[in-house]
């Protein structure tokens, strides 16, 4: 009798042993497959073009990041924190296109501004042949914002010639003025700047680092724009399609006192990489006259 009764008190002992076992491991499964799902959706976007750039491709010479595979362009992006350029030198120490900042909207109040050296930066880069695009540093909290940024960099653009894109460029860090980022309408924001420069005949394009482009940006619904990657290093690894890299914040390069971000721009297979602002048959012209 005893026995028997110690046997039925083991019984359920052992069951419930089991079933929190199964439990644990199920648990845990789902946590590996929550993870795993995780790390693939913030890898890439299923839906959106891939990058078709080898890391082996890339390398430094001269202070400036090279691409072995295929045609491109050196360049920088600038604003008027890097004060008075010699744009003549720039020139001769290789640079072959620019970015200039043509304006800002203020991170506290709201307000749009001209950036003070665009004019000056702007006549002068074309004067040393470089080819020209421009961007706008958003605080955008809505697409009807966005508009008004656009509206407003086309006032400044106004009987001007680019040959690269108008950028949309939000950053929310050390602005007073947004919200957290999932509170904004990234991709409707961007894509309501970008209609509206095209509307004005040029060609609208995106900024955006690894983890904007992974986390808030629908880049399935902005292909139709140029897209410029910032990724800082030797190769960039981010998985989905762009067009331009900005490569570093520290470059140094003759004519600009102190660090510049420096951009490689890709370019399809059958252009010519020489090309500059004064060759007009094969400048890749963005104005309608």
């Amino acid at each position: 009798m005893g026995r028997y009764e110690k046997k039925k008190e083991r019984h359920p002992l052992r069951w419930v042993i089991a079933a929190v076992v199964l439990v644990g491991a199920a648990a845990l499964l789902i946590a590996l497959f929550s993870k795993a799902f995780d790390t693939q959706r913030d890898a890439a976007e299923p839906s959106a073009p891939t990058s078709p750039y080898r890391a082996e491709a890339f390398s430094f010479e001269d202070g400036f990041l090279h691409y072995a595979d295929g045609p491109y362009l050196v360049g920088m992006d600038v604003s008027e924190h890097q004060g008075r350029i010699d744009w003549q030198q720039v020139a001769q120490a290789g640079v072959q296109f620019v970015i200039l900042r043509a304006g800002f909207r203020g991170s506290t109040e709201g307000g749009l501004y001209e950036d003070e050296h665009f004019e000056e930066n702007y006549a002068q880069a074309r004067q040393a042949g470089l080819q020209v695009g421009v961007y706008f540093f958003s605080q955008a909290l809505s697409a009807q914002e966005a508009e008004e940024e656009a509206a407003y960099v086309c006032g400044l653009l106004e009987g001007k010639t680019l040959e690269l894109p108008v950028y949309y460029d939000l950053e929310a860090e050390n602005s007073e003025r947004l919200p957290e980022l999932s509170e904004i309408p990234m991709t409707q924001c961007a894509a309501a700047f970008c209609r509206r420069v095209e509307q004005a005949g040029y060609r609208g394009g995106v900024y955006f680092n690894q983890h904007y482009g992974y986390r808030y940006l629908d880049l399935q619904r902005l292909q139709n724009y140029d897209l410029w990657l910032a990724e800082y290093g030797d190769a960039p690894t981010f998985t989905n399609r762009f067009d331009c890299l900005q490569y570093t914040a520290n470059g140094q390069v003759d004519g600009i006192t102190g660090d510049v971000d420096l951009d490689l721009r890709f370019l399809p297979e059958e252009t010519a990489p020489a090309s500059t602002a004064q060759d007009e048959d094969a400048s890749y012209t963005e104005r309608i006259s």
